[in-house]
C-alpha cells in the first residue's frame, strides 16, 4: 500500500485526498478565538489611551479601531477561504500588511502568518522563515491563540522537510496551547496532524492512538467534517497495512456519515479510499466502480484536479487487466483535464501511461511520442518553477522597497545581488538542463546496451539449442543407420539359423534361441532410443503428428492420454515445434516417474495471440515451489530444463501443484516467437 499524497510523488488513487492539498487540512480552527483575545488587548490599549488623551484623540482612536475591524476581518477571511487563488491570497495579505502597519506587535505577527501561508506551497524556506518570526514576536505578547497556529505552521512545514521530530516538537507545543484554551476544533486538527506524522514514521500504534483521539475531540465538538476527515486517515492507515475489511468498514461508515450532513466533497473522498482498498485487495471491477463514483461526484462538485487523479488510477487499472481500449481512453482523458485546471505533474504520468501501454502493444512510434510528451511537460514544469522563483522573488524585493526608505547604494547593492541571485538561478537552470540531457544520453545508451546483451544472449541460447538439436539428429542417425543397422543384420541372421536349431541339442536350441530374442530387443531399444533423440515424425507429420504417435507408445493400462489441439493449421517455427516436443515429452515422463496418475490431459491451443500449452494429471502432485528452489538438486532439474526452454521463446510457464491435488502445467509463448 503507497503513501498518502502528501508524503510521496503521487501515483494515480491517494487514499487521502485532502493532502495534495495541504493548506485544507488545517482548518481556520482558531479564527474566532484569535479575534476575541486580539480585541481584549485592543481594546484594554484603547481604554488606557482614551484615558490620557481624553477627548482630543477620539476622532483617531476612530480611526484606528477601524483598522482594527478591517485587518480582523481580512485576516478571517483569507483563512475561512483556503481555496483562493494565489493573486487574491496575495491581495489580501497587501491588505492585512498595510491596516497593521500602525498596530501592536499581534497584528503585525497575523501579518506574518498569512505571508507563511501564501508562500507554504512555493517558497518553504521563506514560509518557515515568516512563521517563526511571528513566534518572535508574539513571545512577550501571550496570545496564545496566534502563537499555537504559528507553531502549527511551522510544524507543517518541517512535515513538507520530512523533518518528523521537529514536527511533532511544534505539534506539541501547538497541542499544549490549544488545550489551555479548551479550543476542541483546534485540538482535533492537531491530533490529526500528529497522528499522520507517526503514521509517515511508521509507528502505527501511536498514530492509530492520537487519530482514535482526534476523533473523540471533533465527536466532542460535534465537528463531523473534521471527525470524517480523521476516519479517513485512519482508514487509510488500515488500508496502508493490508488490514483492508477494517478500512472499508470505515470508508462504509464514513459515507453514511457525508450523507448525512450533504457532503459529497467527504463522500467522493471515501469512494476515493474504497477504490483503493478493492485495487489493493485485486478486486478490480470493484475498483473501478467506486473509482467511477469518484468522478460523477468530483464533477457535479466542480473538483477537476480529482478528476484527473481518478481518470490516471482508472486509466492504469485498466493498464494492470490488459484493457487497452479503456486504458487508453482514461489517459487521454486525464491529459485533457489536466490541461483546463493546469495539474501537470498528473499529465505527465498520464502521457507516461500512454508510453507504457503503447510499448505493451509494440506501436514504438506512438510509444516514442507519449513518452517525449511526459518528458516535454516535465521539463516545462522545472521551467516553471524556476521562473516562479525569480517572480516571487522579484514581489519580494518590491514588497520590501515600498516599506523602507533605503539610500542609493543600498538599492544599488539590492538589485545587484537580486541579479545575482537571478544569474545564480539561470545557471543552476542551465545545470539542471544539461544534466538531464545528459542523463537522457545515458540511460538510451544504457538502454542500447541491454538491448545488445540480450540479443547476444538470445542468440548464444539459439545457436546452443541448435547445436544440441543438430548433435541429436547426428546421433539418432548413428544409431539408426550404423548401430541399429548392424544389430538387426545380426538379429537377422540370427533368425536364418532358426531351421537348422532342430539338430541342435535342447540346451544349445535353448541359448540361441533366448540370444536370438536379447538381439531381437536390442535392435528395439535402439530404434526406440533412436527415435526419442529425433522422432521421425516431428520431421515427417508435424508437432500434432509426433505428438500422437508418442503417446500411442504409452500403455493405456498405466497412464490414459487424452490430446486436444486447437488452431494447429497455423505455420509454426521449427524450433518451436522441437521444443514444445521436449517439453511435453519432459512432463509425461515425469508424470510416469513420480505422479501416479492415471489420466493425463494434453491441450494445445494455436491463437494469433500465440500459442497455449495445458497439462493436468491426477496424480499425487508436489510442492511445486519447494522443488524449483532447488538449484542444485536432481529432482529439479527437468522443471528447470523446462523453464530455461520455454524462457528462450520469451514465453511464461507455471506449476500449480501440491501434495495430494494433481498437478497443472501453464505454458504460453508469444506470437513473434512462434511464428518467425
Amino acid at each position: 500500500m503507497p503513501l498518502p499524497g502528501c508524503y510521496r510523488n503521487t501515483s494515480p488513487g491517494a487514499f487521502l485526498r485532502y493532502c495534495y492539498y495541504p493548506t485544507l487540512r488545517f482548518k481556520s480552527y482558531t479564527v474566532r478565538t484569535d479575534l476575541i483575545l486580539m480585541r481584549k488587548i485592543s481594546y484594554g490599549a484603547f481604554v488606557v489611551s482614551l484615558v490620557l488623551v481624553f477627548f482630543s484623540c477620539r476622532p483617531k482612536a476612530t480611526d484606528r479601531s477601524q483598522q482594527i475591524d478591517e485587518v480582523n476581518y481580512w485576516y478571517s477571511y483569507q483563512l475561512r477561504h483556503p481555496t483562493l487563488s494565489k493573486d487574491s491570497v496575495r491581495h489580501y495579505v497587501t491588505l492585512i500588511e498595510n491596516g497593521a502597519k500602525e498596530l501592536p506587535s499581534p497584528y503585525k505577527a497575523m501579518v506574518l502568518i498569512c505571508k507563511a501561508r501564501y508562500y507554504s506551497n512555493s517558497n518553504p524556506d521563506l514560509s518557515l522563515k515568516f512563521y517563526q518570526e511571528a513566534v518572535d514576536l508574539l513571545q512577550p505578547t501571550g496570545v496564545d491563540s496566534l502563537m499555537a497556529r504559528a507553531y502549527n505552521g511551522i510544524g507543517v512545514r518541517y512535515i513538507k522537510q520530512s523533518d518528523f521530530s521537529n514536527a511533532l516538537e511544534y505539534y506539541f507545543k501547538a497541542l499544549k496551547l490549544y488545550e489551555k484554551q479548551d479550543d476542541k476544533e483546534s485540538i482535533g486538527g492537531v491530533l490529526s496532524n500528529i497522528g499522520e506524522v507517526y503514521q509517515v514514521k511508521n509507528d502505527i500504534p501511536l498514530a492509530k492512538r492520537y487519530i482514535l483521539r482526534a476523533m473523540q475531540v471533533n465527536k466532542e465538538a460535534d465537528n463531523i467534517s473534521s471527525y470524517l476527515d480523521a476516519a479517513q486517515t485512519l482508514a487509510n492507515m488500515y488500508g496502508m497495512n493490508n488490514q483492508f475489511d477494517s478500512a472499508i468498514a470505515i470508508d462504509r461508515m464514513g459515507i453514511a456519515m457525508a450523507d448525512s450532513i450533504g457532503s459529497t466533497r467527504l463522500k467522493s473522498s471515501f469512494f476515493n479510499n474504497l477504490g483503493n482498498c478493492y485495487m489493493y485487495s485485486d478486486r478490480p471491477d470493484s475498483a473501478r466502480h467506486y473509482f467511477t463514483q469518484c468522478v460523477a461526484l468530483d464533477s457535479a462538485n466542480g473538483l477537476m484536479h480529482f478528476m484527473v487523479d481518478n481518470y490516471l488510477t482508472l486509466g492504469q487499472l485498466s493498464l494492470q487487466q490488459k484493457e487497452s481500449k479503456a486504458a487508453e481512453q482514461y489517459f487521454k482523458r486525464a491529459i485533457k483535464l489536466s490541461d483546463s485546471v493546469g495539474e501537470k505533474q498528473l499529465k505527465a504520468q498520464a502521457w507516461n501511461g500512454l508510453a507504457t501501454l503503447y510499448k505493451q502493444q509494440e506501436n514504438l512510434a506512438l510509444a516514442l511520442v507519449a513518452r517525449d510528451s511526459a518528458t516535454a511537460v516535465k521539463d516545462r514544469i522545472i521551467n516553471e518553477k524556476s521562473e516562479n522563483k525569480i517572480a516571487e522573488l522579484q514581489q519580494l524585493y518590491e514588497t520590501e522597497k515600498k516599506e523602507q526608505t533605503i539610500s542609493l547604494q543600498q538599492l544599488k547593492l539590492s538589485r545587484q545581488r537580486l541579479l545575482l541571485i537571478g544569474s545564480v538561478v539561470l545557471f543552476s537552470s542551465l545545470l539542471l538542463s544539461g544534466w538531464l540531457i545528459y542523463r537522457r544520453y545515458r540511460i538510451n545508451k544504457e538502454k542500447e546496451l541491454q538491448a545488445s546483451i540480450m540479443q547476444q544472449r538470445e542468440k548464444a541460447t539459439l545457436d546452443i539449442l541448435q547445436a544440441e538439436d543438430k548433435e541429436r539428429r547426428r546421433i539418432a542417425a548413428e544409431l539408426h543407420d550404423g548401430v541399429g543397422q548392424v544389430i538387426l543384420a545380426a538379429w537377422m541372421n540370427l533368425q536364418a539359423m532358426e531351421p537348422q536349431m532342430n539338430d541342435l541339442p535342447p540346451a544349445q536350441q535353448q541359448a540361441l534361441s533366448r540370444a536370438i530374442s536379447m538381439v531381437g530387443e536390442g535392435c528395439k531399444e535402439v530404434r526406440e532410443v533412436s527415435h526419442a533423440m529425433m522422432p521421425n515424425a516431428l520431421l515427417n507429420k508435424g508437432l500434432v503428428g509426433a505428438l500422437k504417435d508418442f503417446t500411442q507408445q504409452i500403455d493405456n493400462n498405466v497412464l490414459s492420454i487424452n490430446l486436444h489441439t486447437e488452431g494447429m493449421d497455423m505455420p509454426i517455427d521449427g524450433m518451436v515445434e522441437t521444443i514444445l516436443y521436449r517439453v511435453i515429452q519432459e512432463s509425461v515422463n515425469n508424470t510416469l516417474k513420480h505422479a501416479g496418475a492415471r489420466e493425463l490431459d494434453i491441450t494445445i491451443d494455436n491463437h494469433p495471440a500465440g500459442i497455449s500449452l495445458l497439462i493436468e494429471d491426477n496424480g499425487k502432485g508436489f510442492d511445486s515451489a519447494a522443488l524449483l528452489s532447488k538449484k542444485n538438486g536432481h529432482d529439479g532439474l527437468g522443471l528447470q530444463n523446462i523453464q530455461s526452454r520455454i524462457a528462450f521463446l520469451q514465453g511464461t510457464v507455471e506449476w500449480d501443484s501440491s501434495p495430494g491435488n494433481g498437478t497443472v502445467v501453464t505454458i504460453f509463448i508469444p506470437a513473434k516467437k512462434t511464428h518467425e
